[in-house]
């Protein structure tokens, strides 16, 4: 039932099966969305399964085959006719007003919401109340590329399981690996920051390679806000956690999270035409801040 999924949260979900400590309200979150459905239909099968002689889920038992043909009643998925947003009619029509009745097999009911960071705020703001005191019988999933996309009282109110993989990006280019590379010794405090060296390397970056800064802002952002979530407890997959807590390691919550706001912010006064060579330059000075504010 589940082949692809990362064996650490695979492990991380048994073992809260076979210590009764699942979670009434998760959040799955990165770019394999085929993953995260698999995870959920792993937990679904396991907690579903009947079978007494097979480990759980054995595939073969009423329950699994129902759930394999996708017409288990008691795995409820959440769809939505506009490609743009969950509005709150559709969480009420299919979650709020259906998560009251109890299961028709065995004691579960699961509903996963894939795309979830769709949601409008009255959406999310009508599920919180049922995430915050839900049924004993009903574990709520939400699928999100990015769980900042929620609004924090969700966010804080689920276990977050984190899919996202170490950013790569590709290129025969070594001058743009070495760019890299320096990101990499910036972030990681290794050797002296020098401010006189950003400021050269912001110059050189804005006026010699501005065709790369969208992929070092995403670079920088994801090895930051892996690193956030990894320093919050949140499950990450183990080549995350080798990745870029290597690279973050004396960089504390507060960096961190000064980081992600000024990367938001180079990305909003890059849209407004602000000079480039500035936007970066005030980037690489708040991560300097960051890394050096460790006592």
């Amino acid at each position: 039932m589940i082949n692809s999924v990362d064996e650490r949260l695979k492990s991380y979900i048994e073992k809260a099966i076979y210590s009764d400590t699942v979670s009434q309200a998760y959040i799955f979150e990165g770019s394999d969305k085929a993953g995260q459905m698999e995870l959920a239909e792993y937990l679904a099968g396991a907690l579903f399964c009947t079978s007494e002689d097979h480990p759980r889920p054995c595939g073969i038992c009423h329950a699994c085959t129902l759930l394999l043909s996708g017409s288990h009643p008691d795995f409820i998925k959440i769809s939505h006719e506009n490609t743009k947003t969950i509005s709150v009619k559709d969480i009420r029509e299919q979650l709020l007003d259906d998560i009251d009745i109890r299961p028709f097999y065995g004691g579960r009911k699961i509903y996963i919401i894939p795309d979830a960071e769709l949601m409008t705020k009255e959406g999310q703001n009508a599920l919180l109340k049922t995430i915050e005191e839900p049924p004993s019988y009903a574990i709520i999933i939400l699928l999100v590329t990015n769980r900042e996309l929620l609004l924090e009282t969700i966010r804080s109110r689920c276990v977050t399981l984190s899919f996202r993989a170490e950013p790569v990006f590709h290129t025969d280019d070594e001058e743009v690996k070495e760019l890299f590379l320096r990101i990499d010794s910036i972030l990681s405090g290794s050797g002296r920051i020098d401010t006189g060296e950003l400021m050269n390397f912001a110059k050189e970056l804005s006026s010699d390679h501005a065709q790369v800064l969208p992929d070092i802002f995403c670079y920088i952002e994801r090895i930051c806000a892996d690193a956030l979530l990894a320093k919050s407890d949140i499950v990450l997959t183990e080549k995350t956690v080798t990745g870029y807590i290597e690279k973050t390691a004396s960089i504390p919550y507060e960096g961190l999270e000064r980081i992600l706001k000024s990367v938001k912010t180079a990305r909003h006064d890059i849209l407004l035409n602000v000079a480039s060579e500035t936007v970066v330059d005030s980037l690489l000075l708040s991560i300097k801040q960051a890394v050096t504010s460790v006592s």
